[in-house]
C-alpha cells in the first residue's frame, strides 16, 4: 500500500494517493454514531488504500487524467444494535467506474470512528482489486 497524503480543496474534497499520477479526490460523508464529521474524515483517511500493486497501478493510469473522484460514505446509527455500513464509489470523467460496500463488524459498530480504518482499508484493498480483475477480463476502466 502507498501512503495517503492529503490536501484539502476549494471543492470540500481532499486530495489523496498524490503519489499516484495526479491523485484522487476524496469526499467522505456520512455519520458515525454522533462523532463530529471531522473525526469521521481523519478516520477515513487513515484507512484509504491507494493502487499499489503493478495491476492496480495500470489501471488506475487509464482513468487518471482528469484526477478520479472517490466517494466514501459511513454509517453507524446511533444505538445498541444497530448495523453500520461503509462504501466506496470510484467516478472517473464524470462517470461511475466501481464501487464495493461492507457491513461493519461488531467491533467497529461499537467502538470510535478509529475503528474502522482496518475495514476501509480492506474495502478500497478490494476495489482496486476488483477493478484490475475487470481489465485482466477484457473490461472497460470506465463501463
Amino acid at each position: 500500500m502507498l501512503g495517503v497524503s492529503a490536501a484539502w480543496a476549494d471543492d470540500g474534497t481532499e486530495g489523496i494517493c498524490m503519489t499516484v499520477r495526479h491523485g484522487i479526490r476524496l469526499h467522505v460523508d456520512g455519520m458515525y454514531g454522533g462523532y463530529p464529521h471531522s473525526v469521521l474524515r481523519d478516520a477515513v483517511l487513515q484507512g484509504v488504500a491507494c493502487p499499489s500493486d503493478e495491476a492496480e497501478r495500470h489501471v488506475f493510469g487509464l482513468i487518471a487524467d482528469p484526477p478520479p473522484h472517490l466517494r466514501i460514505s459511513v454509517t453507524r446509527p446511533m444505538g445498541q444494535g444497530q448495523q453500520g455500513a461503509i462504501s466506496a464509489r470510484l467516478f472517473s470523467q464524470g462517470h461511475f467506474v466501481i464501487g464495493e460496500r461492507m457491513s461493519l463488524s461488531p467491533l467497529a459498530r461499537s467502538q470510535s470512528p478509529f475503528s474502522v480504518t482496518s475495514e476501509i482499508n480492506l474495502l478500497m484493498a478490494r476495489l482496486w482489486s476488483d477493478l484490475a480483475e475487470r481489465i485482466s477480463h477484457g473490461g472497460r476502466a470506465i463501463p
